[in-house]
């Protein structure tokens, strides 16, 4: 491993190079380059060799951020693969940084490898501080685009898309006393369902910001009228606007149109000027209020859409959205999931002889029963009638085989009404078990490989887990 110091860089335009390299993330973007420069001169660049290790779990070390500018790092747990860094600008080492522990995973150059290493101390702030360091503003905004990314992954972690009946969250972001107090008065007038956040000074919300997400942020970032760094403002801007649904900015940096321009072209798109009249807060806070529950109403709508009514689980159009996600998250396979299909058994005979009604509860119960047993981040469907699907992202076929064994025994040991009258004395379910890649390279074959094994263990008396071989069911 070589390092070298990027303080005074020897490199003709070796500083510009790598900002370019790194904008091209969308994690650094919306950085400006003069904001990157100055971080990197902060930093060290690091070259290391194929299966040169990074980062050594639980290894105790000073935490840094490792910031990829070319090359493939590859992060493992407990010798299980996790994922791979292979864009420049990813991010790694982070999590050490924030908890300051020793880290949780290895990290392993796969190739020649260059990244930008900063040191823990970059990212501190003592209590009381007025400024925030350039690093610890670049990276919450880093990790706050981390968090979105993230985001769109977790819908993989969930039955079912959330509905937020929550209060709505609003934070409040102000050094002045006065106009805090007049601020919250008038929240307190027009916003009934609410959960308000206070902040006295920008460093204490960057601090916290990212462990929420809020629907509504007001922001007055005092300084900026009376000269301060604009391109430090805006880069707190996209950090704001990471952090919330919507953002606004009540400060006197918007009392000109020249000022307001610039707001308008760092996405700032609702904005009011100091001094104002409680009227023209008010005007634009019930504008506000009106948009949050036209969202919310939205999501509910799509929540709906995706879930399956008599059993709470995700319906068809759901399971082929979170499928989607899955192959879309781990691109190349290099990542394999499993696909468990269940059918109750003589599920017909159950309708017949005690009527659909009690047939639904039955179903629920199934339902329950899945959905309890199952991985944090694994996905229940119902699939149609008496057939339901569960995926298991990151699940490989002995893992997946395991599972579905537990389940059909949870099934087999619930107590269900009148199951005693059931052709096999009881009420149980056959599960049909197939792996991606491994099993099939799209998602329709791996779909018909579970389905032929369901078909199989029903041919062969019900009651059992079959499960996919690559070379045939």
């Amino acid at each position: 491993m070589e390092r070298a110091s990027l303080s005074v860089s020897r490199v003709p335009g070796e500083l510009e190079n790598l900002a370019h390299t790194l904008k091209q993330s969308r994690f650094f973007q919306k950085i400006s380059t003069s904001l990157l420069i100055e971080m990197m001169r902060q930093g060290e660049i690091v070259r290391l060799g194929a299966d040169e290790n990074l980062i050594r779990e639980k290894e105790p070390r000073k935490p840094e951020i490792y910031v990829l500018v070319e090359g493939i790092l590859a992060v493992t747990s407990n010798e299980t693969f996790l994922m791979r860094l292979d864009k420049p600008g990813d991010v790694a080492g982070e999590m050490s940084v924030i908890s300051g522990t020793g880290p949780s995973a290895t990290v392993i150059s796969e190739t020649g490898t260059t990244v930008i290493a900063f040191p823990q101390s970059l990212f501190e702030v003592e209590e009381g501080a007025t400024r925030v360091p350039v690093a610890y503003l670049v990276f919450n905004h880093i990790l706050s685009e981390k968090l979105r990314v993230m985001s769109a992954q977790v819908m993989l972690g969930g039955n079912f898309r959330e509905v937020d009946n929550s209060q709505c969250l609003i934070g409040l972001v102000d050094e002045d006393e006065n106009d805090r107090t007049r601020i919250c008065s008038i929240l307190e007038r027009l916003w009934d369902n609410k959960e308000l956040k206070v902040f006295e000074s920008i460093p204490s919300f960057v601090e916290t910001e990212q462990k929420s997400r809020y629907d509504l942020l007001i922001l007055d970032p005092l300084g900026l009228e009376s000269g301060g760094n604009q391109e430090n403002f805006r880069d707190l801007i996209a950090i704001c606007e990471s952090a919330s649904e919507e953002l606004l900015v009540v400060s006197r940096f918007a009392e000109n149109p020249e000022q307001r321009r610039l707001l308008a072209e760092w996405g700032v798109s609702e904005f009011l000027a100091k001094p104002y009249s409680d009227f023209d807060l008010e005007h634009i806070l019930n504008r506000l209020r009106v948009m949050y529950y036209r969202r919310r109403e939205l999501r509910k709508v799509e929540h709906a859409a995706d879930t399956d009514q008599l059993t709470g689980l995700a319906n068809r159009r759901r399971l082929d959205e979170f499928v989607q996600a899955l192959v879309t998250v781990y691109p190349g396979h290099k990542v394999p999931f499993s696909l468990i299909i269940c059918d109750i058994d003589n599920f017909k005979h159950y309708n017949e002889t005690h009527g659909h009604q009690l047939g639904d509860v039955v179903l629920s119960k199934i339902a329950g029963i899945l959905t309890n047993r199952v991985r944090r981040g694994d996905l229940v469907a119902r699939f149609g009638g008496e057939e339901f699907v569960v995926i298991l992202p990151r699940c490989g076929k002995g893992n997946a085989l395991a599972i579905a064994e537990q389940l059909r025994r949870a099934v087999e040991d619930e107590d269900i009404p009148h199951q005693e009258q059931q052709p096999l004395g009881n009420l149980t379910s056959t599960f049909g078990v197939a792996t991606f890649p491994d099993d099939a390279a799209d998602v329709e074959a791996l779909l018909k490989k579970a389905d032929d094994c369901l078909y199989k263990g029903k041919e062969a008396g019900r009651n059992v887990v079959v499960g996919a071989s690559a070379s045939g069911s």
